[in-house]
């Protein structure tokens, strides 16, 4: 069921780049309501603001549910399917995005019945860790479907009145009756059902309700309000270890920015784990940090691609028309393009590796059983303030020798330096928000700002870089390399101007008002 005009995202490509009969994504924002035996719809012109309404559409699902044996799926709040039936029969794996917002990727059924697509066993990979999918329930649903549209003809809600039969395959067989309200946005959704006179579902999905208490999706406990160092840092990296797992997901389905926030993500895991590596044994924190550093490094050809290419495409767009020579748009398309299906082969084929499912192995039984040190059990307030003050230390260090190197090439190496460290202070500060976030909340936002300049020149020497190889192998060719040319021009004025905006954000860092402790 959907409101599909607005959401349909098309074709996406998984698992190696080979879209086998070819994987789309839907979003759907829709909540379930109850209905007991006795209930009746109301009129439904009126509902909303509806002007008509279509229905009933009598459709007949079956739907196979998969799923780990210890459901790993469902406490990630994860479904995976195979339903016929409806105009939506496929395989479907649902994938949260929000409370009452999922991503439905679809595949067309094929001729698997007992055996999840490997497209979509891919996606969901970073939780079944290569476990075996296996049956966990069926559900076959009697549905009735009406559309409410406005007056001029827009679609406000599509309302379901499901008679659902479940049977898990260990448990007692269930019936029962709800109603599903799909619309644009959740306030919609909340309208009509309020409209319908129903109460909302003590359950998420009819997956949720057929398992029962073991399907529970689970949720990380809010910190006390006087935490351990331990607690602290055990939240963030959990949280953080979830995020990856999602953005994995993203990665897989070529979703835009997802390889970004996926290293994003490893930086961030790797520099809390530096920040506290007080707290838990040194051996498996330098283990965890040496894999996050290779997995980062899978991924970085992917963004670093992307990041070039968009820019540099940007750039010839807006050249004047009479300095854009020698089919340099269409030079940049066919490079990149080569580069960019390279650099995505590389990331999946990280993704896909037994070294990569390892360390997430690895990574969720440190948080299941923490390898704790004696100053985990420390005040937070005590204990962590070191580890930004050396953080904010190394930042200092790294911009002092940047300034001390007058060597052109030295002195751009030593500012990308500064520019990681810049990251690793600001991630050390994201790490001990729950503890010194008000203190530290200036410092942070100033240091961001030197971390964005160090961004644009990092950037700007990269692009310089690559049109310096580029526009000679160009003219040997026998092509104009004069836009190449022009072009290196402009990303040395850049990396120069960055250069000036990094003096200035440098500036208004060291005149933040800092905490005393971070002096």
């Amino acid at each position: 069921m959907g409101v599909k005009s607005s959401r349909e995202n098309g074709s996406t490509k998984a698992g190696g780049g080979k879209a086998a009969g070819g994987l789309s994504t839907v979003r759907e924002v829709e909540r379930k309501f109850e209905a007991g035996a006795d209930y009746h719809l109301p009129e439904l012109v009126g509902v909303a603001g509806a002007a008509a309404a279509a229905g009933p559409r009598r459709s007949d699902l079956d739907a196979t549910y998969f799923d780990t044996a210890d459901l790993r799926l469902a406490a990630a709040g994860i479904t995976l399917r195979r339903r016929t039936g409806g105009e939506d029969a496929g395989w479907h794996a649902k994938l949260p995005v929000a409370p009452g917002v999922r991503d439905e990727v679809r595949r067309p059924l094929g001729e698997e019945r007992k055996t999840v697509p490997a497209e979509l066993a891919g996606l969901v990979r970073s939780y079944t860790l290569d476990a075996p999918l296996v049956e966990v329930a069926r559900i076959v649903t009697r549905r009735d479907e009406w559309t409410l549209t406005a007056a001029d003809g827009a679609t406000i809600a599509l309302i379901a009145d499901d008679h659902v039969t479940a049977v898990p395959a260990s448990g007692k067989p269930a019936t029962w009756r709800e109603l599903e309200v799909e619309a644009e946005d959740l306030s919609a959704v909340d309208a009509v059902g309020a409209a319908l006179g129903a109460q909302p579902s003590s359950s998420a999905s009819k997956l949720a309700r057929t398992l029962g208490k073991k399907a529970r999706k689970t949720s990380r406990p809010a910190l006390p309000a006087h935490p351990t160092a331990g607690e602290v840092a055990l939240d963030y990296l959990g949280r953080h270890v979830d995020q990856l797992r999602a953005h994995d997901t993203g990665v897989r389905l070529d979703v835009a920015d997802s390889v970004h926030q996926f290293r994003v993500t490893c930086r961030s895991l790797r520099s809390a784990l530096r920040a506290f590596r007080s707290l838990f044994e040194a051996d498996r924190v330098a283990r965890l940090r040496e894999e996050l550093r290779w997995l980062g490094q899978g991924m970085s050809p992917a963004r670093d691609a992307e990041v070039l290419s968009e820019h540099l495409r940007g750039e010839v767009a807006a050249l004047p028309v009479e300095v854009v020579m020698g089919g340099v748009a269409a030079r940049f398309t066919a490079e990149f393009a080569r580069v960019e299906a390279d650099a995505r082969g590389a990331a999946l084929s990280t993704l896909d590796s037994a070294r990569y499912r390892d360390f997430l192995d690895d990574a969720l039984g440190f948080l299941a059983a923490p390898p704790t040190t004696g100053k985990a059990g420390r005040p937070a307030a005590q204990e962590l303030r070191k580890a930004v003050r050396k953080a904010a230390d190394r930042l200092a260090a790294s911009v002092a020798a940047a300034d001390a190197t007058t060597d052109p090439a030295e002195r751009d190496l030593a500012l990308h330096q500064a520019r990681k460290d810049a990251k690793k202070a600001r991630y050390t500060a994201e790490a001990v928000e729950p503890v010194f976030g008000k203190q530290l909340k200036d410092w942070r936002k100033a240091g961001k700002g030197v971390q964005t300049a160090l961004g644009v020149h990092q950037d700007a020497v990269v692009a310089r870089t690559a049109l310096r190889e580029l526009g000679p192998r160009v003219h040997g060719e026998g092509a104009s390399a004069f836009t190449y040319g022009v072009l290196w021009a402009r990303e040395d004025a850049r990396a120069h101007a960055a250069e000036a905006d990094f003096a200035q954000a440098w500036e208004r860092l060291r005149r933040v008002e800092r905490p005393k402790w971070l002096r």
